[in-house]
């Protein structure tokens, strides 16, 4: 079971109700749902995954709901929906969700469920779409079914984190520290840095990667923090997949110490390296399970 990191959809038929209202010139009006909205706009980033329109048709209304909702990847007028799906997500069709519902997403949905990634649809798609679906929505589309694969979604990434960080929970453990990668080719990096004032510190969080801490060295104190009362200080590091912060209100306080581990999730708001005692060097291996 990939990890998912795109959802891909069309539109007319899984984010509307499939009906077109056309005037004299051209396409009137298109009907969205609110409750989808919300899942894209502000379930997915959570998730870390992706939204991904992909529509033979070309529509203003359809590119103004986008900006309404952040979504930046829109592709229109797309003839050929498996080449460009390819082009998006490459071979890792393994990290794709694709929500269809009709004959035109077959090619697609059939080499997505091949390479393992997640196929779904509404309630009222047509059969042969229904036959191939890993999920299908109880919603019919434009009534809700986004929002439902969304969640289901969210379920089976749990699912799927819960058993990535165990296994890597076990080989940190089992101490076989070479080539820089976990077995499920996730990167680990061994830190060695002096602890710091906290006013030193920095509080950060992660977006596309899940942290796995484990210290082999000295002693820091750790802190993560609850998301109420943050403030943005508008930076983010796209390398470092780090976005800082300042204020903010602590809920867990910890030490580590030598076989201490700690898994900070994504979106989870942390400080680390914070002097405890007195100043001492800390040497530290850091997993990074990516979304």
């Amino acid at each position: 079971m990939g990890n998912i990191r795109f959802l891909v959809m069309d539109v007319d038929g899984t984010l509307t109700d499939g009906k077109i209202y056309m005037g004299q010139n051209g396409e009137l009006a298109k009907a969205f749902n609110i409750k989808d909205g919300a899942g894209l706009s502000l379930v997915l980033p959570e998730l870390g995954i992706t939204p991904v329109i992909i529509t033979a048709r070309e529509s203003s209304i359809l590119e103004n709901r986008c900006k309404e909702l952040n979504i930046t990847r829109l592709y229109q007028c797309v003839k050929n929906k498996l080449k460009k799906l390819r082009e998006i997500a490459g071979e890792d069709l393994c990290s794709v969700a694709y929500v269809g519902d009709d004959l035109p997403d077959v090619p697609c949905m059939e080499a997505v469920r091949k390479a393992g990634g997640a196929v779904l649809a509404p309630a009222d798609a047509i059969p042969e779409i229904i036959a191939l679906a890993e999920y299908v929505s109880g919603y019919k589309a434009g009534e809700g079914a986004i929002r439902d694969c969304i969640n289901y979604l969210a379920q089976r990434n749990r699912a799927d984190q819960a058993e990535r960080i165990q296994t890597a929970i076990r080989w940190i453990l089992a101490g076989e520290y070479k080539n820089g990668a976990l077995p499920d080719g996730s990167r680990y990096t061994i830190q060695e840095y002096m602890t710091k004032p906290e006013e030193s510190c920095v509080i950060e969080t992660h977006r596309r990667h899940i942290d796995i801490q484990y210290m082999l060295e000295g002693h820091e104190e750790f802190k993560v923090y609850s998301t109420s009362c943050l403030t943005s200080t508008g930076c983010y590091n796209e390398e470092k997949d780090a976005e800082y912060w300042r204020d903010g209100m602590v809920s867990s306080h910890s030490i580590l110490a030598p076989g201490s581990m700690i898994v900070v999730y994504n979106g989870q708001p942390h400080k680390g390296a914070i002097v405890h005692g007195r100043t001492e060097k800390v040497k530290k291996l850091v997993c990074k399970i990516e979304l």
